[in-house]
């Protein structure tokens, strides 16, 4: 039987609309981030752990002000590293807002991280490096279960995560406390500086003063008394009062 071009496109539309279809949702599915921070496509977690690790993910999420992301999959793109995909699926479901993520591929049974650039600015690189190099170390550790060493390898970061945060808020109030002090010992700095050099500048003109007068003895003409020179004599006489000499 031989359909016409109008029938065969009307027929070939729904397999078309279809196909489409599948592919759009397909592509919202693997673009759309976790409501519980947890893409666990290999069904790698228990429930139980599932719901403990999602519970701490939300807390550092509101603690650190940031996204936070566990995305296991079975899954990889030709020629895309675990790495490479960790960072395209940050950037996919964060932007360019705080986020971190760590990426789980359990065909090659390998694990990466991805820290948004603001967590590179915030803490020092070779932290966030210790935490990536931690996080393969535990994924490696094969007398583990896979859900023991996601779980483990997941709250190390969490835990490194918060300490490092801790320290730079502690850092943030001592530079605070600083400055108030340093605000309020200049203007007493200043005053005191501006006393001490008043004092100076007076000492220093009554010395000026003192070294500008001078006391000398008047020349006088003394007899010899008993053939001595400078053997005394009277050079002047006052009254004091009468019959007083």
């Amino acid at each position: 039987m031989q359909y016409g071009p109008c029938l065969k496109r009307s027929l070939l539309f729904p397999v078309y609309a279809g196909t489409w279809l599948a592919v759009a949702g397909w592509c919202l599915a693997e673009t759309a981030p976790p409501a519980d921070g947890i893409l666990d496509d290999t069904r790698a977690f228990t429930a139980e752990t599932h719901r403990a690790l999602a519970t701490e993910l939300k807390l550092l999420s509101q603690d650190l002000k940031c996204a936070v992301w566990i995305n296991a999959t079975s899954f990889m793109p030709a020629g895309i590293t675990v790495r490479r995909q960790a960072q395209i699926t940050r950037r996919e479901w964060s932007g360019t807002q705080p986020a971190v993520l760590m990426a789980y591929d359990r065909a090659s049974n390998s694990s990466a991280m991805s820290f948004a650039p603001y967590f590179w600015e915030r803490y020092p690189a070779a932290d966030l490096v210790e935490i990536m190099q931690e996080t393969r170390r535990i994924q490696a550790d094969s007398k583990l279960s896979l859900d023991e060493r996601l779980a483990l390898a997941t709250r190390a970061w969490i835990d490194r995560l918060r300490s490092m945060e801790s320290v730079q808020l502690q850092q943030s109030l001592w530079l605070q406390r600083g400055e108030k002090r340093f605000a309020l010992a200049v203007p007493a700095l200043l005053a005191g500086g501006a006393f001490v050099a008043a004092l100076l500048g007076f000492v220093s003109r009554r010395r000026s003063a003192r070294a500008g007068r001078h006391f000398l003895f008047p020349e006088v003409q003394v007899g010899l008394r008993f053939g001595a020179a400078c053997g005394g004599g009277v050079t002047s006489e006052i009254k004091t009062n009468s019959g007083a000499q």
